[in-house]
C-alpha cells in the first residue's frame, strides 16, 4: 500500500524530495568547507567558520519546513515517523559538522595534520553516498543502488574508527602534554561522531526502503 502511494504521490509533488536533496547538498557543501579548513589552505579560516555557520542555519530550516509540509499534507512519500526521522537524521549531521568545525577552530590543532585531515576526507565521502542514496528515494525501482550507498557509508564509519583510533594511540605515545593531548582526541572525536551520524542516516533511509517496497 505504501509503495502504491509513493507511486502515486511523486510525478504530482516533489516538495518533499527537493526539500531533502537540499538538506543533502547543504551538508556536503559542509563538507567541502570543513576540509579546506582542516587542510591549511585557508588564506581566512574565518570565512569557513561562517559559511560553515550560515550552511548550519539552513539547514535548520529545512528540517523544519520538512516537518511543517509533512504534518499538512495530505499524502507523503512515506509515513509521518519516517520523514521526520529522516530529515532528523540528515540534519544531525550538518549539526555534528558545525560542532566539528568549531571544535577545530577552539582548540586550534595544527593545520594540515594527516589524521584529521583523512577524516575530512572521508566525511565527504561519507555526504556524497548520504545524498546520492537519498535521491534515489524519489524512485524505489533504484532500491539495489540506495543500498549500495548506504553500504559505503558503514564501510567509510569503520575506516573513520580505525583512523581515529591509530591516530590517537599514536600520540598517546608521542605527546607529554596533557592539554595538547586532549585537544586533540577531542577534534577526532568530533570528526569521527560525525560519520557516526551519516551511518545513522543510512541505517533510516535503509529502514525507508524495507518499510516501501
Amino acid at each position: 500500500m505504501a509503495s502504491t502511494l509513493l507511486k502515486f504521490f511523486t510525478p504530482k509533488d516533489r516538495t518533499f524530495f527537493d526539500l531533502f536533496d537540499q538538506s543533502c547538498e547543504i551538508n556536503a557543501q559542509m563538507a567541502q568547507l570543513l576540509c579546506k579548513l582542516v587542510s591549511g589552505n585557508s588564506t581566512d579560516a574565518n570565512i569557513e567558520l561562517n559559511q560553515i555557520s550560515r550552511l548550519k542555519q539552513t539547514g535548520n530550516e529545512v528540517k523544519h519546513k520538512v516537518y511543517l509540509a509533512s504534518a499538512k499534507a495530505f499524502v507523503s512519500p512515506f509515513a509521518r515517523s519516517d520523514m521526520y526521522e529522516l530529515a532528523s537524521s540528515i540534519n544531525n549531521i550538518c549539526d555534528y559538522l558545525h560542532i566539528s568545525s568549531r571544535r577545530y577552530s577552539l582548540l586550534q590543532s595544527e593545520p594540515g595534520n594527516p589524521a584529521i585531515q583523512e577524516l575530512a576526507g572521508i566525511i565527504i565521502e561519507s555526504c556524497k553516498a548520504i545524498q546520492s542514496a537519498v535521491s534515489g528515494l524519489a524512485n524505489l525501482s533504484t532500491a539495489d543502488a540506495i543500498k549500495e550507498n548506504c553500504t559505503k557509508v558503514r564501510l567509510l564509519e569503520n575506516q573513520a574508527d580505525l583512523v581515529s583510533a591509530t591516530a590517537i594511540g599514536a600520540v598517546m605515545q608521542s605527546e607529554q602534554n596533557s592539554v595538547q593531548l586532549l585537544k586533540y582526541t577531542e577534534i577526532l572525536s568530533a570528526l569521527e561522531r560525525t560519520t557516526d551520524k551519516c551511518e545513522h542516516a543510512a541505517v533510516v533511509i535503509e529502514s525507508i526502503i524495507i518499510k516501501n517496497q
